[in-house]
């Protein structure tokens, strides 16, 4: 660290208070010598965040979140600890002659290439006809919506972009680290070629990846940058670099699945809209989006990718203290159809009036997934929804208990005795569609029965070697755990393709922090046997045999409930069922 650099952080803790910077930021009270708030970092009722002005500190005794005036900007938006300071040093007028050091110069430099990069791509997009312009023309988007994201055309010359990158002394190894260029035998050639190119920006305004639209036909349809120095997926959204103050006027982000969703909305009038940058929805991303608003609508395509999508983000979002509700369009495949067949207006009242709150969307596809006219569907339709209902807060949870009892006419008695005295649900009676996609619903690691984790591990890592492996456990959701293993499997899953192993490397661009690290350290500690079509077997009949255990348990209570309310079974075919059941545990 620079002279300059530790001198402006010892400036800033001169001048800067403490209870000044965190006060500006959350609601502080007086307690003695203390001050004290709701922690701005986890959920919580009672007031567990305390700060103290002598010693400059503070500490959340809910969560164990401390530190000092720095650390806390950091936290509190997300951000680098040099930007936290940069943040703090120029709202106290404090110069930083060297604030980054070596790894921000090289930052720096990386920003510059990728400027230089989206200013060719421009260019070429503007400056003569090309197909990326017909393309965008087509689709209906004007002049000033383009030049306001920036969007360019990489042509499908396999040089174009490194010839003019090297005129400008750029390096082609740095230029490949930022995915701008591919090698191959020694010989670099442009990754991005024949599409239309959207540049990715963070909040300052700074170009950090870039995603290209294939024109015409051709795979992947979306190529991204990978991860580098300055681009991280998942601490970033497509266009909150331009919509961020619509979406803090609104107090409201509506948050889409793709590019031209954004830039179609925002061109029709509604500007408060963002998009994840092809990841699932992460709670970086999450926190990214609290700083300007309280309240999220997840608008996503009404297939079963978009349903798994709004699902995880659900519980993404809420885990950051966000309102949530979710859109699917019901006229349109996406939200950039749909605005474009019936206006901003008409997009608007459907926000207003058919947006679903989270709970009630979950509770309805729980709805669609069993047949209540069966007891036995019966019976798992109430138990999923109260394990949906077990993690709502306490004023919410009373709520939701009364309408589900109400609106299927069940006793409210009943149900509230099932969400609150029930144990957390094992893996095989929740709800499949969300299993792998509720990754946050998940226990953490230390939580977990060694050798349910260690199955996990084991499952993970032979699915890395043969894919077919994964594809066996479509059905077996249970198989995942974890939050992190849920996480690796719900990538897996959106990386799988047809007769295909799966690219660590490109498993590991998708993951966050946690997942990655958990990733890296299956690959690095658990070895496979010489055997690995044994193991698997092994592994897959011990899921099978959890699974009998559970039907077993509801059987024997389908028929206790039978009995007790006098309903009708055939209860030949039960008992026959559970014998049968009962005597392959046996074996």
């Amino acid at each position: 660290m620079s002279k300059s650099y530790s001198d402006a952080i010892e400036k800033i803790k001169a001048r800067a208070n403490i209870v000044d910077v965190i006060g500006s930021l959350v609601t502080l009270k007086r307690a003695g010598n203390t001050y004290k708030a709701c922690c701005p970092f986890h959920n919580e009722k009672t007031p567990s965040f305390v700060v103290w002005e002598q010693s400059q500190q503070y500490v959340c005794f809910g969560c164990g979140e401390k530190g000092d005036l720095i650390k806390f900007v950091q936290k509190y938006y997300n951000i680098t600890f040099p930007e936290a300071v940069e943040r703090l040093a120029t709202q106290y007028g404090i110069t930083i002659e060297d604030s980054y050091g070596e790894e921000n110069a090289k930052k720096d430099g990386y920003y510059e290439l990728n400027r230089q990069a989206a200013r060719f791509f421009y260019d070429a997009f503007t400056t003569k006809a090309n197909p990326g312009f017909s393309y965008m023309k087509k689709r209906g988007i004007e002049p000033k919506t383009l030049q306001a994201f920036g969007i360019g055309y990489a042509d499908d010359q396999w040089q174009s972009l490194t010839e003019f990158m090297k005129s400008k002394g750029a390096e082609e190894s740095m230029l490949a680290e930022l995915s701008l260029l591919s090698e191959k035998n020694g010989r670099y050639y442009d990754r991005f070629r024949g599409r239309v190119m959207f540049p990715i920006f963070n909040t300052r305004d700074k170009v950090i990846g870039f995603g290209g639209r294939i024109i015409g036909d051709g795979e992947p349809k979306y190529l991204n940058s990978s991860e580098s120095l300055i681009f991280r997926k998942g601490y970033n959204l497509y266009g909150l670099n331009i919509t961020k103050g619509y979406i803090q006027k609104d107090n409201l982000a509506i948050v889409v699945e793709g590019y031209m969703d954004v830039v179609s909305l925002y061109q029709s009038g509604v500007c408060n809209v963002v998009a994840s940058l092809g990841t699932a929805l992460t709670l970086d991303q999450a926190k990214l989006l609290k700083r300007y608003c309280s309240q999220v609508v997840l608008c996503y395509d009404a297939d079963n990718a978009g349903i798994n999508a709004a699902l995880r983000g659900i519980d993404v979002l809420r885990q950051a203290g966000l309102d949530v509700k979710v859109l699917h369009v019901d006229d349109g495949k996406d939200p950039d159809e749909y605005i474009k067949r019936h206006g901003r207006d008409e997009f608007l009242a459907l926000v207003r009036n058919k947006a679903v709150a989270d709970v009630d969307y979950k509770i309805s596809l729980l709805r669609r997934k069993y047949d209540l006219n069966s007891t036995t569907e019966g019976i798992r339709f109430l138990q999923a929804a109260a394990s949906v209902l077990r993690e709502l807060r306490p004023v919410e949870q009373d709520l939701y208990i009364r309408k589900v009892a109400s609106d299927y006419r069940i006793s409210e008695g009943s149900l509230r005795r099932e969400v609150e005295g029930g144990k957390s649900p094992t893996p095989q009676t929740e709800n499949k569609v969300s299993a792998r996609q509720t990754q946050d619903e998940a226990p953490s690691e230390e939580s977990i029965a060694p050798s349910s984790l260690m199955m996990e591990r084991t499952l993970i890592r032979l699915c890395l070697l043969n894919s077919d492996y994964f594809r066996k456990l479509s059905d077996y959701p249970e198989a995942f755990v974890s939050r992190s293993g849920r996480r690796v499997a719900s990538a897996m899953e959106a990386l799988l393709k047809p007769s295909a192993d799966f690219d660590i490397s490109d498993l590991r661009d998708v993951l966050e922090e946690e997942p990655y690290r958990y990733l890296e350290d299956i690959l690095e500690n658990v070895v496979p046997g010489e055997n690995d079509g044994a193991m698997f077997a092994e592994c897959k009949e011990k899921l099978d045999s959890a699974r009998r255990r559970t039907r077993i348990a509801d059987i024997q209570k389908i028929l206790e409930l039978g009995e007790s309310e006098g309903q009708e079974y055939d209860m030949t075919s039960l008992m026959r069922e559970l014998m049968d059941l009962q005597k392959q545990e046996k074996k």
